[in-house]
Protein backbone atom coordinates (compact mmCIF):
# COMPACT_ATOMS: atom_id res chain seq x y z
CA UNK A 1 0.00 0.00 0.00
CA UNK A 2 2.80 2.43 0.88
CA UNK A 3 4.43 1.67 -2.45
CA UNK A 4 1.21 2.51 -4.29
CA UNK A 5 0.83 5.83 -2.43
CA UNK A 6 4.47 6.75 -3.08
CA UNK A 7 4.14 5.91 -6.78
CA UNK A 8 0.95 7.95 -7.05
CA UNK A 9 2.61 10.90 -5.29
CA UNK A 10 5.63 10.78 -7.58
CA UNK A 11 3.37 10.46 -10.61
CA UNK A 12 1.35 13.49 -9.53
CA UNK A 13 4.53 15.47 -8.98
CA UNK A 14 5.74 14.67 -12.50
CA UNK A 15 2.32 15.44 -13.94
CA UNK A 16 1.97 18.78 -12.09
CA UNK A 17 5.60 19.94 -12.46
CA UNK A 18 5.11 21.42 -15.95
CA UNK A 19 2.11 23.43 -14.73
CA UNK A 20 4.03 24.72 -11.71
CA UNK A 21 7.00 25.57 -13.92
CA UNK A 22 4.75 27.40 -16.38
CA UNK A 23 3.13 29.40 -13.57
CA UNK A 24 6.59 30.31 -12.27
CA UNK A 25 7.61 31.47 -15.74
CA UNK A 26 4.42 33.57 -15.96
CA UNK A 27 5.20 35.23 -12.63
CA UNK A 28 8.85 35.76 -13.62
CA UNK A 29 7.59 37.49 -16.77
CA UNK A 30 5.12 39.65 -14.83
CA UNK A 31 7.94 40.92 -12.58
CA UNK A 32 10.32 41.81 -15.42
CA UNK A 33 11.19 45.49 -15.68
CA UNK A 34 11.53 48.44 -13.35
CA UNK A 35 9.45 49.22 -10.28
CA UNK A 36 9.48 52.35 -8.10
CA UNK A 37 9.28 51.87 -4.33
CA UNK A 38 6.25 53.76 -3.05
CA UNK A 39 6.49 52.60 0.56
CA UNK A 40 9.24 50.78 2.48
CA UNK A 41 8.76 49.76 6.10
CA UNK A 42 11.02 47.86 8.51
CA UNK A 43 9.83 46.77 11.96
CA UNK A 44 6.65 48.76 11.40
CA UNK A 45 8.36 52.08 10.66
CA UNK A 46 9.12 53.89 7.40
CA UNK A 47 12.60 53.76 5.85
CA UNK A 48 12.61 57.11 4.07
CA UNK A 49 15.87 56.63 2.15
CA UNK A 50 14.27 53.70 0.29
CA UNK A 51 11.28 55.70 -0.95
CA UNK A 52 11.51 56.14 -4.72
CA UNK A 53 14.25 53.51 -4.95
CA UNK A 54 14.17 51.55 -8.19
CA UNK A 55 13.90 47.76 -8.14
CA UNK A 56 14.56 46.03 -11.45
CA UNK A 57 13.93 42.37 -12.24
CA UNK A 58 15.63 40.79 -15.22
CA UNK A 59 16.25 37.11 -16.02
CA UNK A 60 15.97 35.83 -12.43
CA UNK A 61 18.13 38.63 -11.05
CA UNK A 62 17.29 41.93 -9.44
CA UNK A 63 18.80 45.22 -8.36
CA UNK A 64 17.52 47.67 -5.79
CA UNK A 65 18.90 51.16 -6.30
CA UNK A 66 18.12 53.64 -3.51
CA UNK A 67 18.33 57.40 -4.06
CA UNK A 68 21.41 57.37 -1.79
CA UNK A 69 23.65 54.51 -0.75
CA UNK A 70 24.83 51.30 -2.34
CA UNK A 71 23.00 49.30 -4.99
CA UNK A 72 21.77 45.92 -3.76
CA UNK A 73 22.01 43.02 -6.22
CA UNK A 74 20.83 39.45 -6.02
CA UNK A 75 18.77 36.67 -7.52
CA UNK A 76 15.19 35.60 -6.96
CA UNK A 77 13.37 32.30 -6.74
CA UNK A 78 9.58 32.27 -7.00
CA UNK A 79 7.00 29.70 -5.98
CA UNK A 80 3.62 30.87 -7.25
CA UNK A 81 1.95 27.61 -6.16
CA UNK A 82 2.05 28.65 -2.49
CA UNK A 83 -0.62 30.75 -0.76
CA UNK A 84 0.56 33.47 -0.46
CA UNK A 85 3.08 33.21 -3.30
CA UNK A 86 6.67 32.97 -2.05
CA UNK A 87 9.85 34.69 -3.12
CA UNK A 88 13.42 34.08 -1.98
CA UNK A 89 15.84 36.95 -2.41
CA UNK A 90 19.45 35.74 -2.53
CA UNK A 91 21.93 38.44 -1.49
CA UNK A 92 25.60 37.85 -0.70
CA UNK A 93 25.03 34.23 0.31
CA UNK A 94 21.97 35.05 2.44
CA UNK A 95 18.40 34.08 1.62
CA UNK A 96 15.67 36.51 2.58
CA UNK A 97 12.40 34.56 2.72
CA UNK A 98 9.36 36.45 1.57
CA UNK A 99 5.95 36.58 -0.02
CA UNK A 100 4.75 38.63 -2.98
CA UNK A 101 1.67 39.71 -4.85
CA UNK A 102 1.39 41.32 -8.28
CA UNK A 103 -1.83 43.17 -9.01
CA UNK A 104 -1.64 44.95 -12.35
CA UNK A 105 1.01 47.66 -12.00
CA UNK A 106 1.40 47.17 -8.25
CA UNK A 107 3.85 44.81 -6.55
CA UNK A 108 3.71 44.09 -2.84
CA UNK A 109 6.48 42.17 -1.06
CA UNK A 110 7.05 41.26 2.56
CA UNK A 111 10.22 39.50 3.67
CA UNK A 112 12.27 38.76 6.74
CA UNK A 113 15.58 40.54 7.00
CA UNK A 114 17.09 38.62 9.91
CA UNK A 115 16.93 34.99 8.71
CA UNK A 116 13.61 34.45 10.48
CA UNK A 117 10.53 32.60 9.37
CA UNK A 118 8.85 33.49 6.09
CA UNK A 119 6.05 36.04 6.62
CA UNK A 120 2.50 34.77 6.26
CA UNK A 121 0.92 38.19 5.80
CA UNK A 122 1.80 41.50 4.17
CA UNK A 123 2.79 43.38 7.29
CA UNK A 124 5.75 44.92 9.10
CA UNK A 125 5.19 45.10 12.83
CA UNK A 126 7.48 46.46 15.58
CA UNK A 127 10.33 44.07 16.44
CA UNK A 128 9.24 41.61 13.73
CA UNK A 129 12.38 41.91 11.59
CA UNK A 130 10.04 42.10 8.60
CA UNK A 131 10.07 44.45 5.65
CA UNK A 132 6.96 45.49 3.75
CA UNK A 133 7.48 47.15 0.37
CA UNK A 134 4.95 48.40 -2.16
CA UNK A 135 6.06 49.21 -5.69
CA UNK A 136 4.52 50.73 -8.79
CA UNK A 137 5.62 49.60 -12.25
CA UNK A 138 7.60 52.15 -14.27
CA UNK A 139 5.80 52.78 -17.55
Amino acid sequence: MHSLVRTASVGCAFFLAPFSSARGADDQASLQGKWIVESFQYNGGPVERMNEAVREFKDGKYTLTPKTGDVIEGTIKLDPTQKPKTIDLEIDGRTLKGIYEVDGDMLKMSYTLNDGERPTEFASKPDSGQILVTHKRVK
